[in-house]
């Protein structure tokens, strides 16, 4: 382990900033503190080289009552250094229960990601010292890999991404940067606050494990890099069983492979969740779900629910529902005349289409001039409205809880599922199943009955009915 310690220098930042993935724009984030201040100033000395324009945001927290006085120093900053500053207020309140630290930091990436577009980069000042008190603050909440890989160099972040560049650097180094240069900074006095969790990590747990073992930000940085490995290693794994068996972002088969492996279960979980943008599932509902999984068989009712999202399991799939869920649909009364019916934002549209003549239902066709319409009574409504009720096959009956059943049709959703009542009789379940009679009226008329859900999981729901069509989400109208 070498005790010299990189030296921070403006070329040094160019070059690992042009190994990262390539940006259109750069905003720093920028608290006015000595290691925001050292980034911005180096990044302002080599922005011609770079070839890419630099700005900075400001987040104004309102917690300290120097706070306007800060933001004033940054403003005069960027103006002596010709670099443009984004100041933005947040209303810190303590909203997640997870802390005042959690919350700001929160609010602020929040704040931060809105000034983002595609191809544009926050970068962030974050050093070797912060990566080796983020691994042990992980380490105190009980994190498994992904916490103790710490902080990652680049990640998605609103609809850019957030970078790093300054991880391999020590504070000591950024420090002798400032000194060098006789560039000042702002000291934020909270940061001496032992109250915060990293704080105290950082003037008390570290100096004390330092008197023991020198070096110790060093050799915590071994484990984070053994540890990245490792993630990367299980991120694979997880990569090629989600690539083999993801039937929809928002539908996982489950194979015996993955049920009688609890490890690899919890692990595909975590890295589907974090591929879906949604927040993780915490340990203990984890480890119960994968139990009910395993016990289940077809058992209809299993379900874990955490942070605005649920997962059910249903005939060896498993959903994700984020919140607020899929709307059931309304009860409309279909009026003569009338080609097609809204059904709201997520049932979508039913449509009265003339057939095209090659008889494909993907080949969208615009609506016939003429009235098309049985003439009689009909409506549209969901399965609460027409429970026990059987649909006319023509040589049979079949009830509307066996037509769920046989479609794979999670009982969760088969509220949203548009069914189509002619005058007292159930003819029609979404499109693709109809009543002998009506069948024959909409075959003599050269008319199609079309879906068009809008919400992803019906229009998944949809497709798995229509196997050799078009996905509906795909037509064009």
């Amino acid at each position: 382990m070498s005790n010299r310690a990189l030296t921070f220098t403006a070329e040094r930042l160019l070059q690992i900033l042009k190994s990262f993935p390539a940006a259109n724009a750069y905003i720093v984030g920028f608290s006015g503190g000595a290691d925001s201040t050292a980034l911005l100033h180096a990044l302002s000395t080599v922005e011609d080289q770079l070839g890419t324009p630099v700005s900075a945001v400001h987040v104004n927290h309102g917690l300290h009552d120097d706070a306007d006085l800060w933001q004033q120093k940054c403003a005069v900053f960027c103006q002596q250094n010709r670099i443009k500053l984004f100041c933005l207020k947040i209303d810190l309140k303590n909203r997640t229960g997870k802390g005042l630290e959690a919350e700001a930091r929160h609010l602020r990436y929040e704040a931060m990601s809105a000034l983002l577009t595609p191809e544009t980069c926050l970068l962030t000042a974050h050093h070797a010292d912060d990566q080796a008190e983020t691994l042990l603050l992980n380490l105190m909440r009980g994190s498994g890999v992904d916490g103790l890989s710490a902080m990652p160099e680049s990640r998605p972040l609103g609809k850019g991404l957030l970078q790093r560049p300054m991880l391999e650097f020590q504070n000591s180094a950024i420090l002798d940067y400032l000194h060098k240069n006789n560039i000042e900074w702002t000291e934020d006095p909270s940061n001496q606050c032992l109250n915060h969790d990293r704080n105290f990590v950082r003037h008390e747990v570290i100096p004390l494990l330092e008197k023991r073992w020198p070096e110790i930000s060093k050799r915590l940085l071994l484990t984070r890099k053994a540890m990245t490995g490792a993630r990367q290693l299980l991120e694979r794994l997880s990569d090629d069983y989600i690539g083999q068996n993801l039937d929809h972002p928002y539908v996982l088969t489950i194979t015996t492979q993955l049920i009688g492996d609890p490890e690899l279960f919890k692990l595909v979980m975590r890295h589907w969740m974090k591929q879906s943008g949604r927040p993780t599932i915490p340990v203990y509902r984890l480890e119960v779900f994968y139990t009910q999984v395993k016990q289940a068989n077809h058992n209809p009712n299993v379900v874990v629910k955490w942070a605005g999202s649920s997962l059910h399991f249903y005939k060896q799939k498993l959903w994700l529902l984020p919140d607020p869920g899929v709307l059931p649909c309304p009860v409309i009364e279909w009026r003569t005349g009338q080609n097609e019916v809204n059904l709201g934002s997520d049932i979508g549209l039913l449509i009265f289409e003339q057939r095209n003549e090659t008889g494909k239902r993907s080949e969208y066709q615009p609506r016939p001039k003429k009235t098309v319409g049985p003439g009689s009574k009909l409506s549209v409504l969901g399965r609460l409205d027409l429970e026990g009720s059987v649909i006319d096959l023509g040589t049979y009956h079949k009830s509307l809880k066996n037509l769920f059943q046989t479609g794979d049709i999670p009982p969760w959703l088969r509220d949203c599922i548009p069914l189509c009542k002619l005058d007292g009789e159930l003819v029609a379940m979404g499109d693709w199943c109809f009543s002998a009679s009506f069948e024959s009226w909409l075959s003599e008329n050269n008319i199609r009955m079309n879906w068009y859900p809008n919400h992803p999981l019906l229009q998944y729901i949809h497709t798995q009915q229509h196997p050799q069509t078009v996905d509906p989400a795909c037509a064009v109208r």
